[in-house]
Order: structure tokens, then sequence, then C-alpha cells
């Protein structure tokens, strides 16, 4: 467990997240969070402890700093400063980026590196990644086969693989196979592949939550890394669930039939 801090505390009380209904809190929550990192990435006095090697560890408001910074290829002795900001542009289909904070970093050599990232907090292990419409979702994949489109589509409407024999789920796990690695980087990230536009994360910042609002794990992954977490097993092997892609395919209230939420 980690210790609350005076900025969460702050940012708990700014949200009145400890007076909040399940739903609307869970919400609240999500904002807090990312202001919470925004406010630490800011810190001019924790970037200065890093540079120093004074950082404290055991601080939590430390402790986030390091683990997001270290993740970023740079000499910390180069940063001059950072600026971390929640305003980002929405994607080209007008829905949300994914990218929840952009970092800039100004260094001594005049250079400025923009690193975008997305941050996830839930009390559960598995969080909602993305909800979209099956035509979506094969358009901005990529997938091409009617087969595939049809199960898709038949899971869309169903709201689950409740009507489909062992051969059609079998039939949607071997026919995604080809794209699951691309699907699931489209889930967690917004698109298929690699790409510079900031509005796509190249980090993931995890936090385990307890209902009481206290930190309990704080993970940093690389996209590539996450994507690997959700797909494979601890051997290493493509997870079955999810029809190889390690999701959990579900529907959100108010979209049932409509569209299909992704949870990882």
């Amino acid at each position: 467990m980690f210790k609350r801090t005076n900025l969460l505390q702050e940012l708990l009380n700014k949200y009145n997240v400890e007076n909040l209904t399940h739903g609307a809190k869970e919400d609240k929550m999500g904002d807090t969070i990312e202001d919470y990192c925004v406010s630490i990435l800011n810190s001019d006095d924790i970037l200065t402890n890093y540079k120093n090697e004074k950082l404290n560890l055991d601080n939590t408001d430390e402790f986030i700093f390091y683990q997001i910074i270290k993740r970023i290829p740079i000499d910390i002795n180069k940063i001059i400063k950072i600026y971390a900001t929640r305003d980002i542009e929405h994607r080209f289909t007008g829905g949300n980026p994914k990218t929840d904070i952009i970092i800039e970093i100004h260094c001594t050599d005049s250079k400025i590196i923009q690193v975008p990232i997305s941050v996830k907090s839930s009390t559960v292990s598995k969080v909602a990644m993305a909800e979209f419409d099956v035509q979506t979702i094969v358009n901005e994949v990529g997938i091409e086969e009617s087969e595939l489109k049809a199960l898709l589509l038949k899971h869309q409407i169903d709201a689950s693989a409740k009507n489909f024999t062992l051969e059609e789920k079998e039939r949607l796990f071997t026919l995604l196979q080809p794209y699951s690695r691309k699907f699931v980087r489209w889930v967690l990230a917004g698109t298929p592949v690699k790409s510079e536009d900031l509005r796509y994360p190249v980090l993931m910042v995890k936090f385990a939550l307890t209902k009481t609002d206290e930190i309990k794990d704080i993970k940093v992954y690389s996209i590539d890394e996450y994507v690997d977490s959700v797909m494979l097993d601890k051997n290493q092997n493509i997870k079955k669930g999810g029809f190889g892609t390690g999701l959990s395919w579900t529907y959100a209230t108010g979209s049932k039939g409509k569209k299909i939420q992704f949870k990882g």
C-alpha cells in the first residue's frame, strides 16, 4: 500500500471523491489520478531531487515521478524543465484520444521531447479500454474477411458469444489470429501500429486502487509490454480468452447490441 500524500488528498477533496456514489466516483477518480500525475510531473522540486540523486522513493509522489521518467530514454541531467498537460486534441474519427497526458521535456541542447501516456486507475483487475461498433473496428484494424466481420457483428448484436456454436467460437479465434496483436494494440493505444501522433500513447501508467481510494500498486508499461501482458500467459503462450486477444468482450450500459466494449 502506498502512503497517501498531501497532494493526492488535496485533489481528492477538490473532486469531492469520498462523497460520490459508485459510478460517479469511478469517473472522478480517473480525473483525480490524471491530475495527480500532471502535478507530480510538473514539480520542479521532484525533478531537482532526481537530478541530485535525492529522490525519496518511499514518498508516493516521488516514486511515481521516478517510475515514469526512468522509462524515457534521456539523461536526467540534460532535463531543464518538464511540462505535463491533459489538454489533448481529439482523434480524426472524432473520438477521445487514448492519450491522457502529454509530457514535454525541455533539454539543455534545446531539444524538446514529447511523450504521450495513458493513465488507467481502477479497483478491479481489468478496466474498460475501448468501446466501438464493428464497422469502426474492421475499418481501423484493417479486417477484410467477410466471415470474420459477420462473427464480430453477431457478437455485437447478441452482446456476447452465448448464441455461438462451438464451431463459430473456434472460427472467430482462428480468423482473428492474423490480426490479434494489431487488434489489441488498437484497443489499448488507439492505433494498430506504432505512431508518432501524440494522441496515441507510448506508455501506460496503471494504478490499482482500493475501494477506500488508497493506491495498492503502480506499474508503468510500454504499449508493447502491456499488449504482451494482456495477450500472453505466464508461459508466454497466447491466452484462449477473448478469442485469443486476452481481452474481456462485453458491453456498456446503453450500447448493448450496438457496440462491443473491451476490458484489459
